[in-house]
């Protein structure tokens, strides 16, 4: 990357190259994938059936 620093004094170009080392050292490591919850798919069963039970229902009144 071209960066140019001719109308930029020593505090901001100090700053700035902090910012960009902070950029590459997000970017070189991964986010964590989030770990799974417990239950989850019961409950997702669950609201299934109870999303069922209720359309059921309303087809018949």
């Amino acid at each position: 990357m071209m960066v140019e620093f001719e109308d930029r004094d020593e505090e901001q170009q100090r700053r700035f190259l902090e910012y960009l080392d902070r950029l590459k050292a997000e970017q070189a490591t991964p986010p964590l994938p989030e770990p799974p919850r417990p239950g989850c798919l019961w409950r997702l069963i669950g609201r299934l059936y109870l999303a069922y039970w209720r359309w059921r229902y309303r087809r018949r009144n």
